[in-house]
């Protein structure tokens, strides 16, 4: 029997979650918001891995697996002319103050 699946901490929901491509498509790569988050901890906001990892309450090799699957998916949507969904996930919003911005005060916390 498979272990439970942790809840991820993020800092946000995205307000836009669906992204076209130019030319009309209607396939669509799906990310999820805490691949959302690794992206935006990664790639955005250049934190080290094991930061980011902490920042998301998971372990780094978890982490590492999920930047993994978000960057494939990023590319397979880029290169192939397919939108990008964002829904779905495990993952509550932070009741911590946030790393992201100055301006950020406090996350709600919701679970999904």
């Amino acid at each position: 029997m498979p272990r439970i699946r942790k809840c991820r901490s993020v800092c946000f929901e995205p307000e836009n979650r669906i992204f076209y491509p130019e030319k009309s498509s209607e396939d669509f790569v799906t990310l999820t918001v805490e691949e959302t988050e690794a992206l935006r901890l990664a790639d955005f906001e250049e934190l080290e891995q094991s930061d980011c990892a902490n920042i998301m309450n998971i372990s780094r090799g978890t982490f590492q697996r999920i930047l993994y699957n978000a960057r494939k998916k990023t590319a397979m949507a880029i290169t192939q002319g397919k939108g990008i969904k964002i829904d779905g996930g495990n993952y509550m919003v932070s009741d911590r103050k946030c790393n992201c911005e100055k301006d950020c005060i406090k996350c709600i916390k919701k679970s999904k």
